[in-house]
Order: structure tokens, then C-alpha cells, then sequence
């Protein structure tokens, strides 16, 4: 009689283990989209916020710079109040800051140059007052007084915005007295009170 096969037990007798992905060693399976299995987290979503906030600095930063950029060349174009101003100035006979006609004898013709440079924003008529001037040093006041001015001369010159006229004086003295010439430069005509710019060259008149 062969012997007797041993049988399984009758599987209606046994419990099975319910299938569990997380129960198998080795085992790496990707969670369905509605969630993940049990026992398993879910893998994390990409931060998309932080290359959207380097994008925005570095929009504003160039913006800034832009910005920056454009209000210096507006400042340098276009100058502010401050920066209006009229040059006046006195050459030699020779268009030089030299050989000034300061000594020479009562009478005879002398000559300079007289510089006006308009840089006042708009084109302007200037006058030009010339006095003899007899003035004395003080020399316990430390000041110099003017005793007597008499008017030489008078004259307009019409210098048009940001440029400079340059046009020869010639004026004669006549009181041996006279020790100094002076210059008077008005925007438009002279008023009452005070020049605009004011020039002078000490003289010895024999």
C-alpha cells in the first residue's frame, strides 16, 4: 500500500494575510494619484515660488538701475537754478589776464576787453556802467573809501544764451586824482540799488 501523501490543511481552516504593499521588503510602488498607500507620504511638489521671486527682484533691481540711470542724464541735460550765472571779466589790450593799461598820463586813449558770458538760460541785453573812482585806503578800518565817482560811460550789450561776447573799451581819465576805474555789469538796464557783477583796475594818473 503506498504511503500515504501528506495532504495540505484544508485552506478553508486558515486565515490568510491580507495584501499589504508596505508588507513586502524590496517592494517600491508609486502612489496612485489620489493618494498614496497606507503607511506611505505622499512626494512633495516642486516649489515653483522661489524662481518667480528671483524673477520679480531681478525685474525691480533693473528698474531701479533704469531709473537711476535716467534721472543723472536728466540732471546733467538740464541744469537747475543754481547753475544760472553770467561771466564778466576784463582783458588786456592784448585779449590776455595781462598788460593791463594801469599806468599813463591824464587824456591819453587806454584800452581793454570787456567778456560777458550768458549762460542765464534766455538771451539778455546787459548795460555796462564805467566810473573814475578816487578812493582812499583806511588803514585803521582796513577798508577802502570811496571819496568821488564820476560816470564815464554807458552802453548796452545784447549776449545771446550760453554765449560770451568779447568787444575792446577804450576811455580816457582825465583827473590825475583818479585811482581806479570801475566796471558795473546790470541784467537789462541799471537799477537804483546795486549792480548784477562789478569789476575794477587800480590806476596810476599822472
Amino acid at each position: 500500500m503506498p504511503p500515504e501523501l501528506n495532504r495540505p490543511r484544508d485552506c478553508g481552516d486558515m486565515i490568510l494575510p491580507a495584501f499589504s504593499t508596505s508588507a513586502h521588503t524590496g517592494t517600491n510602488l508609486a502612489p496612485a494619484a489620489s493618494g498614496g498607500a497606507a503607511g506611505t507620504l505622499p512626494a512633495e511638489a516642486p516649489d515653483h515660488s522661489k524662481p518667480w521671486m528671483e524673477q520679480i527682484l531681478s525685474i525691480a533691481l533693473i528698474a531701479i538701475v533704469l531709473i537711476a540711470a535716467g534721472a543723472t542724464i536728466f540732471i546733467i541735460l538740464t541744469p537747475g537754478e543754481g547753475d544760472a550765472f553770467t561771466e564778466f571779466y576784463i582783458l588786456g589790450p592784448g585779449g590776455k589776464a595781462a598788460d593791463y593799461p594801469t599806468e599813463f598820463m591824464a587824456g591819453t586813449p587806454q584800452t581793454v576787453i570787456i567778456g560777458i558770458g550768458n549762460h542765464e538760460r534766455q538771451d539778455i541785453t546787459y548795460t555796462v556802467q564805467t566810473f573814475a573812482v578816487q578812493a582812499k585806503f583806511d588803514g585803521v578800518t582796513n577798508q577802502t573809501a570811496i571819496t568821488s565817482a564820476m560816470l564815464l560811460d554807458q552802453f548796452s550789450v545784447t549776449v545771446p544764451y550760453d554765449q560770451t561776447v568779447e568787444q575792446p573799451y577804450t576811455f580816457r581819465i582825465m583827473d590825475p586824482d583818479t585811482n581806479r576805474i570801475e566796471f558795473l555789469l546790470f541784467k537789462e538796464m541799471p537799477p537804483e540799488t546795486h549792480s548784477y557783477r562789478d569789476l575794477h583796475l587800480w590806476l596810476r594818473v599822472h
